[in-house]
């Protein structure tokens, strides 16, 4: 049975992720950074507590999984709603969203690295935003939320050279505007459509695009 460990299944995507791979087969690590939000529960999947910004968690649960093979790690966990303007910018809320949507994707990668490289899928799948991309800004502000996903995609991408000779396969996604406890109501795609589309994309991935930034739906995004 191949295993997968997903950040952030308190909520919408990461939790989505969770109950699709346990429904797959997978061995599921659903991890939380509130344990009271856990899923119910299931043959197929352990609850862990993971809050991203709090290291001495990453050691406890690598010292639970020390030596079992990650097939593949999804680091989904992660903070928006990022709508202040110039002039009226929280800072303590940007340096949050650095800590656990940059800093906290590349801590779970190297604590786990060796449990990848141990498995037979190898891959790590890093839920971006298509907000990382300089690119497609055309609209400004965001400040804090575009510099952390940015920042998280060149962390994909060195990623994706130092595991390349251990034959991990990196990628990170955008997965679409998605209605959940962050997203607006109207947002079009639902989380389940979202997540069955990375999952299709990542089950076809070939080691040819470690270190691409692609949609849910697989189309390579602008840097």
């Amino acid at each position: 049975m191949k295993t997968v460990l997903v950040t952030g299944c308190d909520s919408g995507i990461g939790r989505e992720f969770a109950v699709q791979y346990a429904e797959a087969g997978y061995a599921v690590v659903a991890t939380y950074r509130n344990l009271a939000n856990r899923l119910p529960d299931h043959e197929r999947m352990r609850h862990r507590a993971l809050d991203v910004t709090d290291f001495a968690q990453f050691d406890a649960l690598a010292a639970d999984l020390a030596g079992e093979p990650i097939d593949l790690l999804v680091s989904n966990a992660g903070i928006g709603l990022d709508i202040r303007r110039l002039g009226d910018l929280d800072y303590d809320y940007v340096r949050q969203m650095l800590h656990v949507n940059t800093v906290g994707p590349l801590k779970l990668a190297d604590t786990f690295a060796a449990n990848l490289a141990a498995s037979r899928e190898r891959r790590l799948v890093i839920v971006s935003s298509s907000m990382g991309s300089i690119a497609s800004n055309l609209s400004g502000g965001h400040y804090g939320y575009r510099a952390s996903k940015a920042g998280l995609n060149a962390i994909g991408r060195s990623l994706a050279i130092d595991l390349h000779p251990r034959g991990v396969t990196v990628v990170m996604l955008h997965p679409g505007w998605v209605r959940t406890g962050g997203a607006s109501d109207d947002a079009p795609i639902a989380a389940a459509e979202s997540v069955a589309a990375m999952r299709d994309f990542v089950r076809r991935l070939g080691n040819h695009q470690t270190g691409g930034f692609y949609t849910y739906a697989g189309q390579p995004m602008p840097w």
